[in-house]
């Protein structure tokens, strides 16, 4: 990432930069320099915690010569589509999107988007904190103006629906509402269900009125749309230990110098930590309030559905020409 460009400074001239960060903005009206930041999801949402903690930091760190101004429930954009185009054309500076959206910059992102990539949080933190999440963020800068400030989580997804999941072969014939991924439709297809496309504000009347029988999503998700409602058997199918991007570009970092940038990466950083433990404790009381309504918990082995859709993850590594790579990740599992 290129944070790491700037960790050879000693604490002596960080602070000395900072101290003439301070100065400058005192004495020049082109500051405060302000970073916009923006998410499609609500302010009690785990990233706008991690925004608000980049806030704090970055404006404590340079003495309030950078400030954030914090952008949530889609005001500046109702998907991550919208606000990863914000960010090329300099709208949004800073915002958090997924694998699917990221793959019109550079295909290999999606493979961070395969069902049973990762096997536990502690293999998906080994990947993306490790050599292979900085040499994704420095194929995605090298190939765009896109700067990968740090890796972020939306939860682990699960299976919900109209039926208990007690066995794999009770996915057969189920219709089931999936992310437009070619390669999360052939894993739902290998596994016997029929995966099929439905927009999400309207999830709620499609399971109501049996339009699909099922559906998958994080605990929250589930919770905060109420799907438990309509669809009350909840199946721990941890098929998706998911993968965003904490992104800004080049353009927004230009407007900074060098001591700024260090403060900015610094925020970063202190942002994911806060990001990642938002995300982990909103989840654990969304479980918590699912089941006080109603829903029906089940575990299940999830060792054959990690079998049979082995060859769906190898087939597409290869389509994305990175074969190696996925053999790299799998050597890191548990």
């Amino acid at each position: 990432m290129r944070r790491q460009l700037f960790l050879l400074a000693t604490a002596t001239s960080l602070l000395s930069g900072c101290a003439a960060v301070k100065e400058t903005a005192d004495n020049d009206p082109g500051y405060p320099k302000k970073l916009i930041l923006a998410t499609q999801l609500d302010a009690n949402s785990p990233y706008a915690v991690g925004f608000q903690a980049f806030k704090e930091a970055v404006e404590e760190k340079t003495g309030g010569a950078v400030t954030a101004e914090l952008h949530t429930n889609g005001s500046l954009g109702g998907n991550e589509d919208m606000l990863l185009q914000s960010i090329a054309t300099g709208g949004v500076d800073m915002a958090v999107i997924s694998p699917g959206f990221m793959t019109q910059v550079l295909r290999e992102v999606d493979l961070f988007s395969l069902p049973y990539l990762f096997t536990s949080y502690e293999h998906w933190e080994r990947v993306v904190d490790g050599e292979i999440g900085v040499e994704m963020s420095e194929m995605i800068e090298r190939d765009t103006n896109l700067q990968v400030l740090d890796y972020w989580t939306a939860g682990v997804r699960q299976y919900y629906g109209l039926e208990p999941l007690a066995h794999i072969d009770d996915l057969r014939n189920v219709s089931i509402r999936t992310q437009d991924s070619p390669a999360i439709q052939d894993s739902w297809t290998a596994l016997g269900a029929l995966p099929t496309s439905v927009a999400w504000d309207e999830m709620y009347q499609a399971l109501q009125n049996r339009v699909v029988d099922a559906s998958e999503n994080d605990f929250t998700n589930i919770y905060q749309s109420s799907h438990h409602e309509v669809t009350p058997y909840l199946t721990l199918t941890n098929h998706d230990y998911t993968t965003r991007f904490f992104l800004t570009s080049d353009i927004v970092m230009e407007r900074f110098s060098k001591e700024e940038q260090q403060a900015i990466y610094e925020a970063s950083e202190e942002a994911t930590v806060a990001a990642r433990q938002a995300d982990k404790e909103l989840a654990k009381q969304s479980l918590e309030q699912l089941e006080e309504e109603g829903a029906i918990v089940h575990e299940i082995d999830t060792d054959p559905f990690i079998e049979r859709t082995e060859e769906v993850r190898e087939k597409a590594a290869a389509q994305l020409g990175a074969t190696e790579l996925y053999e790299r990740i799998r050597s890191l599992a548990d």
